[in-house]
């Protein structure tokens, strides 16, 4: 695994000197075969290892207060915890969809003023390091269950613009019922606020595709078949489209990752400068999602590897230092008013990764908890 030092800080002012610290990047500028998931377990030969600046965001100018999600893709809320953060108390299912996803979609519609927010599901990390062992690679990241994941070190924004939309149209009518987030988690107005939302925003794109002269699909498979999603496979439909001359309601998804007690070991970092406003070069992981709850049964998507900082385009990292669990990290994967507006003045995405610090490897695991959430203005 090769090594890179990368010293650019432009685009900051710290109020006191960032540290460095090693962030992975995958190294190709190729697109990785359709699945190849040993780029999430870590076991990949094409990750490359870069040491870059990674500042406290508490030493920044702006304040703390001022990040926001359009203009720097994350954003820091604040809401004391509401759920006992005990271990046998997030590893319940029935207390993290009846009682913690209510408190964070409430919390969405509070602080970021939005119409409707509807949880995908939720990830657990816990452990130390990977179990190789119980590596599903059907679903690589449990969630809503009792199963833990490590911190992950590879720096990347989930999804791709076309792979966030095509995990709303995956959806089907029967969501909330599959995904156990119906009564006792949303109420039946939440349901069909979101659902007539989605509806809208479906027909809005379609609208919109046909203006630029391609042809609505959403054959979900026909990308995954042969040639690991080449783009011969996917011309047409929203695939092919650059998100413009949109005139639905616009709409985001989020992650919202909250630490169970104060970090002190593996904290998260975004990245905070040295990226365009619509995101970093990157590569397209494609992958092919079967059998989730409340989806069709198979469909195309694309994750995010963000490629290597160069001398020219020096990668900084931010992070919350003991971040606390009262201090709730809002990252952006996707946002359609940043197709509006030309990545001017709205960030499509929040590239992010955890980093070691050699200072903090003696410190306590961290119990960290993200939701992935639609939110619709």
């Amino acid at each position: 695994m090769a090594t890179v030092t990368v010293t650019e800080t432009k685009n900051l002012e710290p109020s006191k000197t960032p540290l460095h610290a090693v962030f992975n990047y995958y190294s190709l500028p190729t697109t990785p075969a359709i699945d190849d998931l040993s780029i999430l377990n870590g076991t990949s030969p094409n990750i490359t290892s870069c040491s870059v600046p990674v500042a406290d965001l508490r030493s920044l100018s702006p304040s703390l207060s001022d990040f926001n999600h359009a203009s720097h893709g994350f954003q820091i809320l604040h809401q004391p915890l509401p759920i006992d953060a005990s271990h046998d108390s997030v590893h319940n299912p029935s207390t993290l969809v009846s009682q913690y996803y209510p408190s964070i979609t409430s919390l969405l519609k509070e602080q970021l003023g939005v119409r409707s927010a509807v949880v995908i599901n939720s990830t657990l990390r816990d452990i130390p390091a990977p179990d190789l062992s119980t590596f599903d690679p059907e679903n690589p990241r449990p969630t809503t269950g009792s199963r833990s994941l490590s911190p992950f070190f590879i720096a990347h924004s989930d999804y791709t613009p076309a792979a966030a939309r095509a995990h709303l149209r995956a959806m089907t009518p029967a969501w909330f019922a599959e995904t156990g987030t119906g009564d006792g988690s949303t109420s039946a107005e939440e349901r069909d606020l979101f659902l007539r939302l989605r509806d809208e925003i479906i027909e809005a794109e379609d609208r919109a595709v046909r203006a630029a002269g391609l042809e609505p699909r959403d054959d979900h498979t026909a990308s995954s078949t042969e040639g690991g999603g080449g783009d011969a496979e996917r011309k047409g439909g929203h695939w092919a489209w650059d998100g413009k001359a949109y005139a639905g309601p616009r709409y985001a998804m989020f992650s919202i990752w909250r630490p169970w007690e104060t970090v002190r070991r593996d904290p998260l970092a975004v990245l905070v400068g040295g990226a365009e406003p619509n995101g970093p070069p990157y590569v397209p992981l494609p992958r092919t999602y079967r059998n989730r709850p409340g989806c069709v049964s198979e469909y195309y998507n694309e994750n995010v590897l963000v490629r290597p900082p160069t001398p020219d385009n020096g990668h900084v990292w931010g992070y919350l230092s003991e971040q606390t669990p009262d201090e709730v990290l809002a990252l952006k994967f996707y946002d359609s008013e940043a197709l509006q507006a030309g990545g001017e003045s709205v960030r499509l995405m929040c590239p992010h990764s955890a980093f070691r610090t050699g200072d903090m490897e003696d410190g306590p695991v961290r119990r960290s908890c993200e939701l992935r959430v639609w939110c619709i203005w």
